[in-house]
């Protein structure tokens, strides 16, 4: 068994909180902290500090259903902006000095790819599946 410290307890805690609640919108973080047996007042600090909100996750799940569920009015047109939210393995220690955070990509083709936050093998694995050079599958 791995010990973790708080601060890697509370990320992949806020990880599994945001994975749940795409699939839940209105699920509440009380809620969620107490079935994962994580003390309220803590984990709030540590939100604050690292400028998390659940607010903004909330609006963003929303506007991210918003553009999913419509519909693309003529053929051909796609849309400019895609939301991608990658599920992360909840088990995977990542290292804070690992971290890329506002980076911007423009790719050969032109396609523009704004990444938030992702670890630097997250990012080079992206590229790589992008360009064609990694299988998506392992045999």
């Amino acid at each position: 068994m791995e010990l973790l410290t708080a601060d890697a307890r509370y990320e992949k805690t806020w990880h599994q909180f945001l994975s749940k609640l795409e699939r839940e919108p209105r699920l509440r973080l009380a809620v969620f902290l107490r079935s994962v047996h994580v003390h309220q007042r803590g984990f709030e600090k540590w939100l604050y500090s690292h400028g998390y909100s659940v607010q903004e996750a909330k609006r963003r799940v929303r506007r991210f259903c918003e553009v999913s569920d419509t519909k693309v009015s003529s053929v051909g047109e796609t849309p400019s902006i895609l939301p991608v939210c990658v599920q992360s393995e909840p088990d995977v220690p990542v290292n804070p000095h690992d971290v890329l955070t506002g980076i911007s990509l423009t790719l050969p083709d032109g396609t523009v790819v704004s990444i938030r936050r992702g670890s630097a093998e997250a990012v080079v694995s992206f590229l790589k599946l992008y360009t064609g050079e990694a299988s998506p599958c392992s045999d």
